[in-house]
């Protein structure tokens, strides 16, 4: 065999193998983090709150008065049912809430994704939240439409200075939380609204936002899944209560 000949054999097989490894690393980069079957049953509709999907995503719509609206952007690489859980209680409590489907299940590729939502019920007083990275979304969100009257940060703070917005603003954090540092919090504080509230769960960690497992990095929560979603749902509410409920009356 020429010389010629094995180097272009030696060439084209370290392409191949080059390219075998940007597939297999781009698509365990893109692993996303699947609901459980938790979040799954959560998406069934009952009494209270009706559940139905929309081309944005899913609605979910409670019987009864309705005091306002919260569009909901996922996580990074989180499948957007897992937090069908607790957006179903902020529902149950009055609430239409959008859980938004985003491409490749980051919420960096349709930012504007929330206007969808927001135009099918403009009555509303709406408020815009996010998880993680679907956070710092929901932040660039609220700061480019003013017609958003709130914006709730679970996990999250702020890509942008918001520091000179009039925005109520909600921030809840996990005590237990790997994935959001420390040290992260503290140079992004500036960053918020001057009239955020700040609040940490104890015990809850990243991942017990939603319903999807445990998450690299992360720490052990310490308090069961059931009692996260219900301290998240809880202190949600009361705060949309107070800066939505009093709009829509």
């Amino acid at each position: 065999m020429s010389k010629q000949r094995v180097f272009w054999l030696v060439f084209f097989g370290g392409l191949l193998l080059f390219a075998a490894a940007i597939v297999w690393y781009t698509q365990r980069a893109l692993t996303s983090y699947p609901p459980t079957q938790a979040a799954l049953e959560a998406l069934a509709p009952d009494s209270q709150v009706q559940v139905q999907a929309t081309p944005y995503g899913w609605v979910f719509t409670p019987q009864g008065t309705v005091k306002g609206g919260l569009a909901f952007y996922p996580g990074g690489l989180v499948e957007p049912q897992a937090y069908a859980p607790v957006l179903r209680k902020i529902a149950a409590a009055g609430y239409r809430v959008a859980l938004l489907r985003v491409r490749f299940n980051l919420a960096v590729t349709e930012q504007g994704k929330a206007r969808a939502a927001l135009a099918e019920a403009p009555e509303l007083p709406w408020a815009v939240g996010g998880h993680s990275l679907g956070g710092v979304v929901a932040s660039n969100f609220a700061q480019s439409n003013p017609e958003v009257r709130a914006l709730v940060m679970w996990a999250a703070y702020p890509q942008n200075d918001l520091s000179g917005k009039d925005l109520p603003t909600l921030a809840l954090f996990g005590e237990r939380d790997g994935v959001v540092r420390g040290e992260q919090l503290e140079a992004s504080a500036p960053k918020f609204p001057k009239n955020t509230l700040k609040q940490v769960i104890p015990g809850l960690n990243h991942a017990g936002f939603g319903a999807y497992g445990p998450q690299r990095g992360d720490n052990p929560a310490t308090i069961s899944a059931e009692e996260g979603w219900s301290q998240i749902a809880q202190r949600t509410t009361a705060f949309l209560d107070q800066h939505l409920g009093s709009a829509a009356r």
